[in-house]
């Protein structure tokens, strides 16, 4: 192998020529894809002192891209070409002076450029915000990988979103990606000495939509110890998941899965507010977007009751009421004198009279609403000297 030594470019060739000077026979050149090799016989003459090279891409203006400060060197290597171009050259070996001689013309093309990708597809997954291209391994064994490029609508340019860095690797997942959009994807192959291909045939691939979210929903305000929710169907749902939170801004947290359009949730406890969002899954596992909240509640104890209280010597007459209109009955704890424990009275409808009475007494009364579901008001309290 020879090494050369090559001076800059100058695009001024010398103004006069040697016609003395031995000229080169023969030119020959070898093509690359970004590159052009050039050969010739060396001149041993004592008179020739290297050779001048220039280039050019019409024939007409050449331009200095070398000068070989040795007349044994008989090779040189044009690079970072364009593939799939024609260029002209033209070689003279110059004296100690720097006189050219007379020059030899040599045209070379240097070879097309990679083939794209023979085939490129999707892959068609079903999985949610991703895209899945395959496209068949490149043939020419020069090829080192691949830059997957993805169309960017808004800067109007493609982008390279992944290198591949093995010739195999023909499959790449296109993630976090909007769901039920539209994609444009294309496939560059790549060489060792870093030369691409032209662009793959271009290929246009959708993300799934999402289910439809839920709407309608509704939840119970007036069940005891329980908030059941409600909503309306969504087709091509499988599933779905309800969200709960203690506060309407969350966070919300999974509370169950369902197959059916309604949740029943046991809470027992009395006038507890919770907040719901409620989502359809498909059969890709792909969820919709959560509902807007909403509001459950489970029915408070009754309100307590109104006593009114009418007497004579031998007898406490109570008359009860209910301001919220939702006690069907009503119970009388009552305190005898002296006592701690008291003395119930249940299922009461609304008046009960107390005999059990004697002057010069105290007794004290805690009377409680009940409504319909069992639940039992907080009491009203009385104390009563009789």
């Amino acid at each position: 192998m020879i090494i050369l030594a090559i001076t800059g470019c100058s695009t001024n060739p010398p103004l006069k020529t040697n016609p003395t000077l031995p000229k080169i026979k023969e030119l020959r050149s070898l093509s690359d894809r970004d590159a052009i090799a050039l050969e010739w016989d060396i001149i041993n003459k004592p008179q020739v002192y290297g050779y001048y090279i220039q280039r050019s891409k019409n024939a007409k203006k050449y331009t200095q891209i070398a000068k070989i400060n040795s007349k044994y060197v008989a090779h040189f290597v044009d690079t970072h070409l364009k593939p799939n171009t024609i260029y002209y050259y033209k070689i003279s070996s110059f004296d100690k002076k720097g006189l050219p001689s007379f020059a030899i013309f040599k045209k070379a093309k240097t070879l097309p450029t990679l083939q794209a990708v023979p085939f490129i597809a999707n892959a068609g997954i079903k999985a949610r915000a991703m895209i899945k291209l395959i496209f068949r391994p490149h043939p020419n064994e020069r090829v080192k990988g691949y830059y997957i490029q993805r169309f960017n609508d808004t800067t109007a340019k493609w982008d390279t979103i992944a290198t591949l860095h093995s010739r195999l690797d023909a499959e790449y997942i296109d993630k976090n990606l909007i769901d039920g959009k539209v994609y444009r994807y294309r496939v560059i192959a790549y060489s060792y000495d870093n030369l691409k291909s032209t662009p793959s045939k271009v290929i246009t691939a959708q993300t799934l939509q999402r289910p439809q979210a839920i709407v309608d929903l509704i939840a119970s305000t007036s069940l005891p110890k329980r908030i059941v929710l409600n909503w309306q169907k969504v087709k091509g749902a499988i599933e779905y998941k309800i969200y709960k939170s203690n506060t309407q801004n969350g966070p919300y947290t999974l509370l169950a899965t369902t197959k059916a359009n309604s949740f029943v949730d046991i809470i027992n406890k009395d006038g507890f507010t919770r907040f719901y969002k409620v989502s359809s899954v498909d059969k890709y596992n792909i969820e919709s977007i959560p509902s807007q909240p909403v509001m459950g509640v489970t029915l408070p104890i009754p309100a307590k009751p109104i006593v009114s209280l009418e007497r004579d010597l031998k007898t406490l007459k109570f008359i009860l009421s209910s301001p919220d209109k939702r006690a069907v009955k009503y119970i009388i704890k009552k305190y005898m004198p002296n006592s701690d424990k008291p003395i119930q009275i249940n299922d009461i409808k609304g008046v009960y009279v107390d005999k059990d009475v004697a002057p010069k007494h105290t007794y004290k009364y805690e009377i409680y609403a009940v409504d319909e579901n069992g639940l039992i008001s907080n009491p009203t309290t009385l104390e009563v000297d009789f």
